[in-house]
């Protein structure tokens, strides 16, 4: 095996990190990182709020660039010591024809071989096209000098696409930090929520600017590989011309043939996507102020992730139909109401086994004395952490609830409903509208009745609030609880004709 080349192994950092390419008039920044003196000052050419290092982002409020000299001077004894050994010197003997021993003084086009005057006037030869060698030579070296200003024109092409993309990158990146500086003070002065809600936005930021800063060394590094292809193309074909006559005319059909096959193809950027990217950020940011403008619940609406939820049937009362595929339930008409279940003049769903949802107050009796007590159904997907919501539609008819169910630690209970079971929940009951808790009910305000409700929750606040989906507008936000660390499942109701819940993709 070859041994390594002294450029082969100089280390990494004898490259700039920006075009990748060893430094050129290297200099060092504030944080102690270096960089080509070009490269850094086309980085900071529009600085918005100090000087960023492209490596770190350390930011310094004012530029400091210090020469690198001795840096400059190891790098320029490296490219010595690998022009040393990419060297190639000696003059090709020259050499006459093996079977005649007279002098090589033509070449055939044909055959592409160099011929003696004798064998120039053999049978094999002479019905070919044949020129004196230094004609020859002048004809091929033109059509190769044509070839390789190609070459070069496709090189300057690249760097200058490079060029163009490194800049682009760099205005990505001063938008994005406009969007930060944007966002700080959108919740500048806002209390602890806000402020949480800040850094769930600047982290999504965060991971628009590493991909960015990803796509960008990846662009770059793909572009240089090529830069770097070409100039090895562009040398070796230069070395080629000043080759002695006969190793130049070696394979020069060959030679003339890859070079027609060389056709610059630009890759495709990725950056527009990136663009797309930054837009739909910045669209969801304008949303936001206008949100911050109205009021602070709608941040509970729009924020929470969005989670897809498959009901349980394993989990559901035997009077309830789940859908084959779990994403809808209703009360099977086919069978009667459970003499336990709610009905005209008792309890909504889950408020407690009492007739009279006004003698019986907060407290009086824990809601659903066993298993199977509501008619009720759970969601495949619990939750132990984060934010999520998930819309679910409602038919006019009937009673229904909807919210959230956890189990009590130690229970083996498998039904919601049955004391085994807490509940943050709402819904409507003959007509009135309830939040229900395991252990209260409360009365709400009168509402339209919603087509599409949206439950939002907050795991580690203990928030869970409801929305008109439709309408964006808070129905009931229950006050922090713990879940201590259990996990809560989405949890639906439904009961009595024409009662049916859908959940919503």
């Amino acid at each position: 095996m070859d041994a390594p080349s002294a450029r082969d192994a100089l280390p990494g950092e004898a490259s700039c990190p920006i075009c990748l390419e060893y430094f050129r008039d290297p200099v060092s920044i504030h944080c102690g990182h270096h960089f080509c003196r070009s490269c850094i000052e086309r980085c900071w050419e529009w600085p918005t709020a100090g000087f960023a290092c492209p490596r770190c982002r350390d930011t310094a409020p004012e530029r400091s660039l210090r020469p690198s000299r001795e840096l400059a001077r190891v790098l320029e004894i490296a490219r010595r010591l690998s022009r040393g050994e990419a060297l190639g010197t000696g003059e090709e003997e020259e050499e006459g024809c093996q079977k005649h021993r007279e002098p090589l003084e033509v070449f055939c086009k044909e055959d592409g071989a160099l011929l003696c005057a004798i064998c120039r006037e053999s049978r094999a030869h002479r019905a070919h096209t044949v020129l004196p060698v230094p004609e020859v030579v002048r004809e091929y070296q033109g059509q190769i000098q044509a070839q390789l200003q190609t070459l070069k024109d496709d090189r300057d092409k690249i760097q200058e696409f490079r060029e163009t993309e490194m800049r682009r990158n760099w205005e990505y990146l001063e938008k994005t930090e406009v969007e930060r500086q944007r966002i700080l003070s959108q919740f500048q002065g806002l209390h602890l929520s806000l402020e949480e809600h800040s850094r769930h936005l600047l982290a999504r930021l965060g991971d628009l600017e590493r991909d960015i800063g990803k796509v960008q060394e990846e662009n770059v590094t793909t572009l240089t590989k090529e830069i770097s292809r070409l100039d090895a193309r562009i040398q070796e074909l230069e070395e080629k011309c000043r080759q002695p006559a006969r190793t130049f005319l070696q394979d020069i059909n060959g030679t003339l043939s890859r070079l027609v096959k060389e056709n610059l193809q630009l890759p495709p950027s990725p950056l527009p996507e990136l663009e797309k990217k930054i837009h739909h950020f910045r669209e969801e940011n304008i949303l936001l102020e206008e949100t911050l403008r109205s009021f602070q619940d709608i941040l509970m609406f729009e924020l929470p992730e969005k989670m897809t939820v498959t009901l349980d049937p394993s989990t559901a009362h035997p009077q309830l139909l789940v859908a084959p595929d779990g994403s809808s339930v209703s009360w099977e008409s086919a069978q009667d109401p459970p003499a336990d279940g709610p009905g005209p003049g008792t309890d909504p769903p889950g408020a407690g086994p009492g007739t009279d949802p006004a003698a019986d107050g907060p407290g009086t009796d824990s809601p659903g004395a066993g298993p199977g007590t509501d008619p009720s159904v759970l969601g495949r997907e619990g939750v132990t952490a984060g934010r999520r919501c998930w819309d679910v539609q409602v038919a006019p008819a009937g009673s229904w609830a909807l919210g959230v169910a956890r189990e009590t630690p130690g229970s083996g209970g498998e039904t919601p409903g049955s004391a085994e079971w807490e509940l943050w929940s709402m819904g409507l009951c003959q007509g009135e509208f309830w939040a229900l808790t395991s252990l209260e009910r409360i009365p709400l305000f009168p509402i339209r009745a919603p087509g599409r409700v949206r439950v939002a929750l907050d795991y580690e606040r203990g928030q869970v609030a409801f929305f008109d989906a439709d309408k964006r507008s808070l129905i009931f936000a229950f006050p922090a609880a713990s879940f201590k660390g259990q996990s809560v499942h989405p949890w639906f109701l439904v009961w009595g004709e024409g009662s049916r819940i859908t959940l919503c993709p």
